[in-house]
């Protein structure tokens, strides 16, 4: 069997259960299977396909028709430009989370520029794999110094593996209950907490949703998380500071109004790549 049948086949299994990219989904797998890049798995396509990369192949295959996403089936997602180990402990890193790291990376650019402020201090509440803070350190490098958060041990794990494998070293981690075991104050505090109502994860539960559960559930309205957030990180805000979350865009008038009673100012939403209210910020005076 050449390559682009094999492609083919597996595209038209996918497409079944799962029709929005079946085709890309069996390139991705593919290329993970044959340790090949994507430029030359399709100048490979009327090459033979290895018996052994086919049966790595198909079992992959089998995994993404049951429902598995390919990002957990290759244990690796692209952010920002880069790969991001990824496993069931923690969230796949989306491409509407790259607004809110845009968003953070020109804030940190204009403290710079405006208060001659550096290195930027950062914090990542809820980091998961890591992909905000990882990423802001990449992109800012010694003019910011990044930390991150998150409760869950499962994910520290993770987020140390891509510390090492994207930025060759470890970036500080405290392994907390939102803001319970923070000891510094920042100037930018960027989160993506859990936002979804709980009748959203039940439904997704009941399907059998691979993501974990604790990333996900936000409460009754998906604001349990986001209000906590506001209402305590004032306290661990530098004067002028800036809060930076990702939410759900039916949330977003809400957010703006908790954002104004906790006295927060120049409050900015950003819209994401389908132009729906993906991004709210504002600074703490």
């Amino acid at each position: 069997m050449k390559i682009k049948e094999a492609l083919m086949q597996a595209s038209y299994e996918i497409s079944k259960k799962w029709a929005d990219t079946p085709l890309l989904d069996a390139q991705v797998m593919l290329q993970k299977a044959a340790s090949m890049t994507k430029e030359k798995l399709i100048a490979s396509y009327n090459c033979a396909i290895n018996e052994a990369i086919l049966e790595n192949f198909n079992m992959m295959v089998e995994k993404r028709v049951s429902g598995f996403p390919v990002a957990y089936i290759t244990g690796e997602k692209e952010f920002f430009g880069r790969s991001f180990f990824v496993n069931e402990n923690t969230l796949i890193p989306r491409r509407d989370t790259e607004i809110l790291v845009e968003a953070a990376l020109e804030s940190s650019e204009k403290i710079i520029k405006e208060k001659g402020l550096m290195p930027v201090k950062i914090l990542d509440l809820c980091t998961g794999s890591g992909c905000i803070a990882i990423t802001l350190k990449s992109e800012l490098g010694e003019k910011a110094d990044v930390e991150a958060s998150d409760i869950s041990a499962e994910a520290e794990r993770v987020f140390y593996k891509n510390c090492e494998n994207i930025l060759g070293k470890k970036l500080y981690f405290y392994k907390s209950d939102l803001f319970n075991s923070i000891i510094n104050s920042y100037h930018i505090i960027v989160s993506n907490p859990p936002y979804l109502k709980n009748s959203e994860v039940n439904e997704m539960i009941s399907n059998n949703w691979p993501e974990p559960e604790i990333s996900l559930r936000g409460g009754n309205d998906g604001l349990d998380f986001v209000r906590k957030i506001i209402e305590a990180s004032a306290k661990y805000l530098e004067k002028g500071g800036l809060l930076c979350m990702e939410a759900d865009p039916s949330q977003m008038e809400t957010i703006q109004e908790l954002f104004r009673k906790n006295d927060f100012n120049s409050i900015l939403i950003k819209k994401d790549m389908a132009q729906r209210e993906r991004v709210i910020s504002g600074y703490y005076p």
